[in-house]
């Protein structure tokens, strides 16, 4: 699952971030009180803190074991991507054990299992009521989910013509970005994997640069020969797209179905493994 982002004004906040901090929190406090008549309470509460912050080292951390070339390529990937499924798997596994060691010799096995087990145990349960609370939620503003997605026309890098109901029949990842955008620079790498590996498919990626957003349209075709960019890129020189589906923040991505009709909204930075699962849920 994949939760949305949410859109402050122009601000972008990580709501997957959020809830997985607010989870540790509920966690922590959870051993807290358990604890509660425990002469190491106070130690043990330090410890489940220290967990909840190498959760997120490690789950951050982990998109450099499972992507090092992205992230050699592009280092900024860190501030705005994680490890994804493996990551959080990954994570929970270093935490309990954290957990586990730094108690097992003073209060014994089987108490450090309890304690990191109910650590744990309140994290995933309140993730999933996070999960449960926010994936419903949806920014106000662009076109919405279910909705026909606007057509344009607009020039591509090369000067000709390029209109997107050319690729009515097919699945589009519509992806809204601008050269000073520091989110977008660390998504590029994705959308360029995701391209390579889709462009002889049904899936079309086509990029939409805000070019009324930017000091010097000339530099976006520098931006792209820079970074080796071989997907679609049309120039929004009159601002005419951005205003169809209300783009105010960077990146923004809408993934629409064969039919014509948007299945999806992304704000902020888009993986490579979310654009796979957003369009296979739009089919």
């Amino acid at each position: 699952m994949t939760l949305p982002n949410l859109q402050l004004g122009s601000t972008v906040l990580n709501i997957e971030l959020l809830v997985y901090l607010l989870a540790g929190i509920v966690g922590v406090y959870a051993v807290r009180y358990r604890q509660r008549r425990h002469p190491e309470r106070e130690r043990q509460t330090g410890d489940a803190w220290n967990a909840v912050f190498l959760w997120l080292l490690v789950w951050k951390g982990s998109l450099f074991l499972f992507d090092p070339a992205g992230v050699i390529a592009q280092p900024m990937s860190l501030l705005f991507f994680s490890g994804g499924t493996w990551g959080i798997g990954l994570a929970s596994v270093v935490a309990l054990a954290y957990l586990f060691l730094r108690n097992y010799r003073r209060v014994g096995n089987r108490e450090a299992v309890k304690l990191a087990a109910s650590w744990g145990a309140v994290m995933l349960v309140a993730t999933m009521v996070g999960y449960t609370a926010l994936s419903p939620i949806q920014s106000k503003g662009g076109v919405r989910i279910d909705q026909a997605a606007p057509d344009f026309e607009l020039t591509d890098l090369n000067g000709e013509a390029v209109r997107l109901s050319d690729f009515q029949g097919r699945t589009v990842v519509l992806n809204f970005w601008a050269t000073w955008c520091r989110v977008c620079m660390a998504e590029m790498p994705h959308v360029e994997k995701f391209y390579q590996e889709h462009k002889d498919s049904d899936v079309v990626v086509l990029s939409v640069n805000a070019t009324t957003q930017e000091s010097n349209p000339g530099l976006v075709k520098e931006y792209a020969d820079k970074r080796e960019l071989s997907f679609p890129i049309v120039m929004d020189d009159r601002g005419e797209a951005l205003g169809s589906y209300g783009v105010t923040a960077y990146p923004t991505t809408y993934v629409i179905n064969p039919s014509g009709i948007v299945k999806g909204r992304y704000l902020g930075a888009f993986s490579y493994e979310n654009m796979k699962r957003a369009v296979k849920n739009a089919d």
